[in-house]
């Protein structure tokens, strides 16, 4: 794998439970979240990037990041097509839904992240509660 390749595998590895964010995401990350996703918007820093996955944790009982496809435009772009599983902690309602995520690397950490994918899926699983 390309080193942006291993760098998103790895993210996607600690987002679903194992390692520190810090160790693939570069200080002035710029984190994207869909309008209409929970705390949509830039997340910008690491530190901001943390503070939105511990705010999106308890929102659900499990969360899950699927990378299916590494489609790799250069050294420094990666494309991710995936899907999230879930289970909402308020309705209970579980959910599997496609995502694609955009990736820009320095060559040593991840920069930028911007994802997309159907936001009124998880709209409808939170019971119609998007927290921004």
């Amino acid at each position: 794998m390309n080193n942006i390749s291993e760098l998103a595998a790895r993210f996607y590895e600690i987002i679903n439970g194992e390692g520190e964010l810090g160790d693939v995401l570069s200080d002035d990350f710029q984190f994207g979240i869909m309008a209409g996703f929970p705390f949509g918007g830039v997340q910008d820093g690491l530190e901001a990037s943390k503070a939105f996955f511990e705010k999106l944790g308890p929102l659900f009982d499990n969360f899950e990041v699927h990378a299916k496809e590494f489609i790799l435009i250069n050294d420094t772009d990666l494309v991710v097509k995936g899907f999230y599983r879930a289970k909402t902690t308020k309705t209970g309602k579980e959910l599997d839904f496609e995502t694609v995520h955009f990736w820009k690397s320095n060559g040593e950490k991840l920069t930028h992240y911007k994802h997309y994918c159907d936001t009124a899926l998880l709209c409808n699983a939170l019971g119609h509660d998007i927290p921004r």
